[in-house]
Formats: structure tokens, sequence, C-alpha cells
């Protein structure tokens, strides 16, 4: 596997604004807005919550490519606690799509949550995002599908 799963640190956070920020990436979001504004001011009260204490119900990495030295994604799951599962979530950056990162990715995300106790994911693919075929590719079932996503789960 070339895909290494990071913590980033607090000052790294800029790549997340980054990916956030870039339209192409984005571009799945789009029905809810598209781009995400993640500014400075916001990084440490995230930080905190998603990536610098262990808490069971939140966990965030980096997606680094070992071969190129750099980041090209980011993973995370999360509980929700209002409807009593795991949310994951998995972004490549635009163009390094096409190239098994998402895939590697997702793998890495369900074994690290495994090992962490998890026993499921979820997640809530916008309608008409090619997503969904990798997530079904690696072992996730439909749940449900509304007017806006189809939600997809996998038990680990």
């Amino acid at each position: 596997m070339r895909i290494l799963l990071v913590r980033p640190e607090l000052e790294e956070l800029s790549f997340r604004q980054s990916l956030l920020a870039d339209e192409e990436t984005m571009q799945y979001n789009r029905a809810y807005g598209g781009t995400i504004s993640f500014p400075h001011e916001r990084w440490k009260d995230w930080y905190q919550r998603w990536v610098a204490e262990d808490s069971p119900d939140y966990f965030y990495r980096y997606l680094l490519d070992t071969e190129q030295k750099e980041y090209v994604g980011e993973v995370a799951y999360h509980r929700d606690v209002e409807r009593g599962f795991y949310l994951c979530d998995v972004i490549v950056m635009a163009r390094f799509r096409g190239r098994g990162y998402g895939r590697e990715g997702l793998e890495a995300l369900c074994q690290a949550a495994k090992e962490n106790g998890v026993c499921c994911l979820y997640d809530e693919i916008a309608l008409g995002n090619s997503a969904l075929a990798l997530f079904l590719k690696l072992g996730f079932q439909v749940e449900c599908e509304t007017g806006e996503y189809t939600r997809v789960f996998r038990k680990l």
C-alpha cells in the first residue's frame, strides 16, 4: 500500500483548508454549497475535537502518498449521536483522483475504525457521485436512497 494515514499537526491544517476550498474537489458537495470555508480561527477548536483527543467518537487523518511524499486527501469518521451510527468521509483532491487513492484510503479507514472498536461505518453519498461504485466495490451495502443521497454501510 502506498497510502499512509497521517495524524496532521495543527499547523498542517492548511492542507485541509485548501482541500475544502478547491472547487473541483468539492464538486460532489455542490447541492450543499460546494466549497467549505475553513478559516484559520476555527482550526484550534476543530483540531481539539477531531484530532488531538483520542476520542472514540472522532477520527481524522490525511492520506499521504508515501512514494510522492505529499498529501492527496483526507479520511475521517465520527459518531452521529442523534442517529446512533458512525458516518465516514473520504475526500481525495481532484487532481489526484483516478489513481486508487480513494480505494486505499477507504480500506485503511475501515481497518482503523475496526481497530478502534467501531463495528459498522456508514456514508451518505450524494446522488450522481461516482464514489458510490467504490463503496459498493469495497463491501458497503445500500441501506436507503433519498432524493438527495444514497446511504451505504459496511459491517467491520
